[in-house]
């Protein structure tokens, strides 16, 4: 089973930073933009929700580690529990959080926030496909669900992460066949667009809003 959870970055109060660890309040601190910080203050709370309805935790007591399993600094894709994948992203006002059994990735982006298609991150065949941002930002969200997924974010070039629609078609070597990984399209509200990855077949993908999930403890 796959679940994606998203939600309007304004409806989190910020009250609800009480649910953070001090690693998270001192990594949202950091961040020079208020706007930013909301952002990450979204995903973060919601991806504390979500990941303690599935395991049964209070989201305040949930701890991440963040060691990369390619290099073993701490700045890899965080893990909560190792029966339970999840992913996070934020755009605009929307923050977006994937959890599944399997290794999961998902990426959200704004159809409007350019103008062109980003040419040097795509690959020939998709540059044909790209007529515009709006298409751009629909391709861009299948291979950064992919980079999530792996855990490798900036360091692959998204240029060798080769799709059509939402078949994945290859990866730089060492990466894995891509064959393994399930993309899904994501309809958020306009002008959002999303992709969820997912390695190996991820059942049933469920798509919810998180008020519900966020007004629960609003209300405590």
């Amino acid at each position: 089973m796959t679940e994606v959870w998203y939600v309007a970055v304004d409806a989190v109060p910020a009250g609800l930073a009480a649910l953070l660890d001090d690693r998270d309040r001192e990594r949202l601190n950091r961040l020079a933009r208020q706007r930013d910080r909301a952002r990450s203050l979204a995903a973060w709370t919601l991806a504390r929700l979500v990941l303690a309805r599935w395991l049964q935790r209070p989201p305040e007591r949930l701890a991440f580690d963040r060691t990369c399993r390619h290099c073993g600094a701490g700045h890899g894709k965080p893990v909560a529990d190792p029966m339970v994948d999840f992913s996070v992203s934020h755009t605009g006002d929307l923050a977006v959080v994937a959890v599944s059994e399997h290794t999961v990735g998902v990426d959200a982006e704004d159809t409007t926030a350019g103008r062109t298609p980003v040419t040097w991150a795509l690959s020939e065949p998709e540059r044909a496909q790209c007529r515009d941002y709006a298409s751009f930002a629909r391709v861009w969200t299948r291979k950064e669900a992919v980079l999530k997924a792996l855990g490798r974010g900036v360091t692959v070039r998204p240029a060798d992460v080769v799709t059509s629609g939402t078949t994945l078609l290859s990866l730089p070597p060492g990466l894995g066949d891509p064959r393994d990984f399930t993309l899904h399209d994501l309809l958020f509200p306009t002008p959002y667009v999303g992709t969820v990855a997912v390695r190996g077949n991820p059942g049933q993908v469920t798509v919810r809003h998180g008020s519900t999930l966020i007004d629960a403890h609003r209300l405590r």
